[in-house]
Order: structure tokens, then C-alpha cells, then sequence
């Protein structure tokens, strides 16, 4: 994800996950994701909500390297 300007976007397994703690809000991301799954978070569809906290925790752990790509 070279459109973030501070690398806040990680690949962990077979999904990409963003580190909450890192991210600016720039909104840059949303755009350029092919499957549409980048919201803001008081804007994620409610189907979709538990998937807040899992997509926090994994981006805070890979960028921490507790767990690689492949974790």
C-alpha cells in the first residue's frame, strides 16, 4: 500500500490490516482499496463491525513484529 504516507498498512496472513495507533486519518487508503473494506471506523457497516478490533490488535502486533506476514 505505497498510497499511505506513514506505512501504517500491513499484510498479515492473507489480508492487510492497518495499525490504529499509527494511522493519520488521511483517508488516502479508502480510495485506492480494490475491494472497498477501508472505512473510517465509526463508519463500518454493522455486518462488519467485529472485524474492528481483530484488524486493530493484528496491525498493532505485526507492527510491533510480534507476528510476521505469514503469522
Amino acid at each position: 500500500m505505497t498510497v499511505c504516507p506513514v506505512d501504517c498498512i500491513y499484510e498479515v496472513r492473507d489480508q492487510v490490516v492497518i495499525n490504529p495507533d499509527e494511522c493519520i486519518d488521511c483517508g488516502l487508503c479508502e480510495a485506492e482499496c480494490p475491494v472497498t473494506a477501508i472505512f473510517v471506523d465509526t463508519d463500518v457497516p454493522p455486518e462488519w463491525r467485529s472485524f474492528i478490533d481483530k484488524n486493530a490488535d493484528l496491525g498493532r502486533r505485526r507492527a510491533d513484529g510480534e507476528i510476521g506476514e505469514d503469522a
